[in-house]
């Protein structure tokens, strides 16, 4: 698929996948979000389905890969959290804005798959993010995996697949999604039209995040945005501890309505963190206070990933961020006592 930017090693695996007589009846990418996982997974039903084949992977245009190309293959399948596949009935509440995937979506899942494919060659469920089914939702698809229905490929896709089951795990091919390097990224953007310095502009940016990197190009304000929120860590860096818990207190209430737009801030941190950790390089105390909070981050979305109360995390997150790195440049940094009030 022309979308897909990096990742030829797990693309060519994947077309050694669609060549088997029987692929593996389920598969895991893992990854960072916004590196292509979807994509890949879009890619592996397309070779399945392909109705015309081109001998050079050039672009298809066969019925098969139009309806996949546009999400409306009536055999690949998106199971997400919502409302999604779920029958209702007998008093059963309607839950479009749920943030989990529920029992109730599996089985109306299992159900609408239990029969051959409508048209394709295989059916493909796509099931994003997988670490959001609660115990009950992924103990009846265990059942599904032990006896998967016939002609039938489902592809997990998580950021976190330490939080599946191991039962899970473990009767899916794992395919691991990297974050692809910034000269491939720009290089992607280049050959979709984009001019040279604002492709090397938004594949640095994007850290190493093909579908970001795509966005800030198409939208270069977003790039301005993102610059908005680096200077925002700076003054929080500096700031005390009352006003970085103001600052988690909002974060957690934007966690509520848009978990994307708190990741995205999340992301600034460690961009500005990597940054500091940089330019700190020959100063090892300031270099391992920046280490030390880029770990702070990663544990903060590592207990946001594990549903921990989001504002618990943030809160803990802040005030990890070392003392002696959270004076403003140029000032005294605060005293242990100052950040503790």
């Amino acid at each position: 698929m022309a979308a897909i930017i990096g990742h030829e090693g797990l693309r060519r695996a994947l077309r050694a996948i669609a060549a088997m007589e029987e692929p593996p009846h389920a598969l895991l990418f893992s990854g960072p979000a916004r590196t292509g996982r979807t994509l890949l997974a879009l890619e592996l039903a397309t070779l399945l389905n392909c109705d015309a084949p081109a001998p050079d992977d050039g672009p298809c245009e066969c019925r098969a890969c139009r309806l996949i190309a546009e999400r409306n293959h009536p055999d690949v399948l998106h199971l997400e959290p919502g409302d999604s596949f779920c029958r209702g009935g007998g008093g059963h509440q309607p839950h479009p804005g749920s943030r989990d995937i529920r029992i109730c979506q599996v089985r109306g899942l299992i159900e609408s798959v239990s029969r051959y494919p409508f048209e394709g060659r295989f059916r493909v469920i796509i099931i994003e993010p997988a670490d959001r089914m609660g115990l009950e939702a992924a103990n009846t698809l265990l059942k599904t995996l032990e006896e998967p229905p016939p002609a039938t490929v489902i592809a997990l896709i998580t950021a976190a697949p330490e939080n599946l089951l191991e039962t899970i795990r473990s009767r899916c091919r794992t395919l691991t999604v990297s974050l692809v390097s910034d000269e491939v990224v720009a290089e992607g953007l280049r050959e979709r039209g984009f001019p040279d310095e604002l492709a090397a502009r938004a594949a640095a940016e994007s850290r190493r995040r093909p579908a970001d990197a795509l966005a800030f190009a198409e939208q270069p304000d977003l790039m301005d945005d993102r610059g908005r929120l680096l200077d925002r860590c700076a003054e929080l860096a500096g700031a005390r501890a009352a006003e970085r818990m103001t600052y988690a207190g909002d974060l957690a209430e934007r966690w509520r309505r848009d978990r994307e737009l708190v990741l995205t801030e999340l992301d600034v941190w460690e961009t500005f963190w990597e940054e500091r950790l940089r330019t700190k390089v020959g100063a090892e105390d300031e270099a391992r206070a920046a280490l030390d909070a880029l770990q702070a981050v990663a544990e903060a979305r590592s207990d946001l990933d594990a549903q921990v109360v989001a504002r618990m995390a943030l809160e803990l997150m802040l005030l990890r961020f070392p003392a002696v790195t959270l004076a403003a440049e140029g000032a005294p940094a605060p005293s242990r006592n100052e950040n503790e009030s």
